[in-house]
C-alpha cells in the first residue's frame, strides 16, 4: 500500500504550528503564574495583582491605618497601581520572546506594523490551507481513479 503524505511543506508547517502552540501554552502558564507586587507608605501597604482576580491581596500594617484618610487612600492607590504596573511588566516580559517585542516599553510596537504582521501571518496561513485543500483534492481524485481501475476477484474486466 502506498504511503500517504501531504508533502514536506505541510509537514514543516505542522511542526511550526505545534512549536508555536507549545510556546503559546508556556506563555499562558507564565502569565497565569505572574504576580505583580507593589508597596507604599514605607512598606506598610502591600498589594498583589494577578491575571485571575486582579487585585488579589492588600495588606495594611496597623501603623498605616494611623495615616490621615486622604494619605491612606493615596498610599493604597499607589500600592495597587505599582502592583498592576509590575504585573504588566511581567506579562510584557513573558510575551516579548514569543512575539519579538522590545523590552523597553518606549520602543513599543507600532500598532499598524503589528496589524500588518498579523495580516501577513493570516495570509500565509490561508495560502497554506489553500495548498492543503488543493493537495487533498488531488489525493481524493487519485483515490477515486484507483477505485475505478481496481479489479477485484471475480470482476468482469475493464469497463
Amino acid at each position: 500500500m502506498a504511503e500517504f503524505s501531504l508533502g514536506p511543506d505541510f509537514e514543516r508547517y505542522q511542526r511550526d504550528m505545534q512549536q508555536q502552540m507549545g510556546d503559546l501554552t508556556k506563555m499562558q502558564e507564565s502569565i497565569k503564574a505572574a504576580v505583580g507586587r507593589g508597596e507604599a507608605a514605607d512598606g506598610r501597604i502591600v498589594a498583589e495583582y494577578r491575571s485571575e482576580g486582579g487585585l488579589t491581596k492588600l495588606d495594611l500594617d496597623p501603623r498605616a491605618l494611623r495615616l490621615p484618610a486622604v494619605e491612606l487612600s493615596d498610599a493604597i492607590r499607589t500600592a495597587v497601581n505599582a502592583a498592576a504596573q509590575d504585573f504588566q511588566t511581567k506579562v510584557r516580559e513573558a510575551s516579548s520572546s514569543m512575539f519579538n517585542l522590545p523590552d523597553d516599553p518606549q520602543k513599543a510596537v507600532d500598532p499598524a506594523k503589528a496589524l500588518a504582521s498579523l495580516d501577513k501571518i493570516a495570509n500565509g496561513f490561508a495560502g497554506q490551507l489553500r495548498d492543503l485543500a488543493r493537495e487533498l483534492g488531488v489525493q481524493q481524485q487519485r483515490a477515486q481513479q484507483a477505485m475505478e481501475n481496481y479489479k477485484g476477484p471475480g470482476s468482469p474486466g475493464p469497463r
